[in-house]
Formats: structure tokens, C-alpha cells, sequence
């Protein structure tokens, strides 16, 4: 059984299209887990309008990002496990081509590669990874240069469950997941654009764009993450 987890907060201008990427692919028996953040727009509408028994939807009252995918991974309850934003669009055969690569390969976690794109889906770089990608840099190194991108990223329940809490203070769930899994777990990377990464004005994370967060929030976030990865 496969979970994507979904954190969803006022995405009603992209959501259907994503969510139109994603169902085709999942199995009867899989699930699409949502967590709202308390949405303000028609985003619920859209997802209740599917109509469909395999998405689940909780309520997450405005706790931010990190902890909007903390709660759907609580209530999630697939084997292999997938973090999907709620403005990109997944292309056909991602979920079976990443679960076959994770198996096969032995990992708890993997990363697949994606296009970068603007608002209107126009490509702006092919591939995200060039030579950069993660399992080249050591935990360390992307501790202080980022590399893992959520979106990309499945993972075991072994992973989860081993991860799970977040640290309170936490404010990106990638970071966490994938700084837990490189330190304790075997990854690997699937060289393959599997997705298209939307990039447009009201975007959450930073990866792939400047970063707004001071140079002092920046590195006493990360000293915060290696902290609590220290004990973890």
C-alpha cells in the first residue's frame, strides 16, 4: 500500500491539476492522505468534489507547513510513503517507477529528478539535479547547502515511524525526513524527471529560488536540526 501525503492551504488555483496527476496512479488499495491548514478558498471543495474513497482529508488548524506534513504522515498508513505539494503536477508512471526503484535497490529512501517550471508550467530548467544531487553530498554538507526536495522523495514506513515526531521548531518537513533518513537509513537517487516542479509567486519552499530568511535564521534553523539530529 503506497500514502501521498498532501498539505494543502488556499491551493485552489493549482490543486485540480495536480490532483489530476496524481489519482491515475494510485492503486485501489492506495490512499491519498490531505491535510488542510485551515483553508480559507475552495480548496476543500475541490478535493471533496472527487468524490473519491481513497483520499482521506484532515484538518491540521493552521499549525504551518512542517507540521500541515507531519499530520497527514500521522494518518497515514501505506508501506511507502510520498510528499506531494499541492501545485505540481506528477508525471504518468512516478508512483510505480519510485516504488520498483526504492525496492529494488534495497533503500528506506530515494529522490527522483524534476523539471523546474513557472506558474503556467513552462520549463524553465530540464532537470532540476544536475550534478548536485543529495547522496553526492554528505549529511553534513547538506546541512549547511540543502540539496533534498521533498516532493521528489518516497520513503518507507520504517522511515516514518523512526522520524516521527518532528522537532517542535520544525518549519520544513523535507529538511527533517531526508536529514533523518541520510543520517540513520540507506538512500538512493533515480535519475529520472519523474514530476514537474511548480515555482510561482505564492510558493512556500525556497528550493530552487532565493530564499527571503535571513543569513542568521538560515544557519540557526540548520544548528537547530543538527541538534535535535545529534540526539535522534
Amino acid at each position: 500500500m503506497r500514502s501521498v501525503c498532501m498539505a494543502t492551504y488556499n491551493g485552489e488555483k493549482y490543486l485540480r491539476e495536480q490532483l489530476d496527476s496524481i489519482l491515475p496512479q494510485l492503486r485501489d488499495d492506495d490512499e491519498l492522505i490531505v491535510s488542510d491548514d485551515a483553508s480559507t478558498d475552495r480548496t476543500l471543495d475541490i478535493v471533496y468534489s472527487y468524490n473519491d474513497s481513497r483520499i482521506k482529508v484532515f484538518q491540521n488548524d493552521n499549525h504551518g507547513v512542517a507540521h500541515n506534513f507531519e499530520n497527514a504522515l500521522r494518518h497515514a498508513s501505506g508501506d511507502i510513503l510520498y510528499f506531494a505539494d499541492q501545485d505540481d503536477v506528477w508525471l504518468p508512471g512516478k508512483l510505480d517507477k519510485m516504488e520498483a526503484f526504492l525496492k529494488e535497490g534495497g533503500y528506506d529512501t530515494i529522490l527522483c529528478n524534476c523539471s523546474r517550471t513557472d506558474a503556467d508550467l513552462n520549463i524553465v530548467k530540464e532537470r532540476h539535479y544536475d550534478e548536485s544531487w543529495p547522496m553526492k553530498k554528505s549529511l553534513l554538507r547538506n546541512l549547511v547547502n540543502n540539496c533534498w526536495l521533498g516532493s521528489c522523495m518516497a520513503f518507507t514506513k520504517e522511515v516514518k515511524d523512526a522520524c516521527m515526531p518532528f522537532p517542535p521548531k520544525a518549519v520544513a518537513h523535507d529538511l527533517w525526513v531526508s536529514y533523518y533518513a541520510q543520517k540513520h537509513f540507506k538512500c538512493g537517487y533515480l535519475d529520472e524527471v519523474l514530476q514537474l516542479y511548480r515555482r510561482h509567486e505564492g510558493t512556500v519552499s525556497f528550493t530552487g529560488g532565493k530564499s527571503r530568511n535571513s543569513l542568521y535564521y538560515r544557519l540557526s534553523y540548520r544548528a537547530y536540526l543538527a541538534w535535535h539530529l545529534l540526539w535522534a
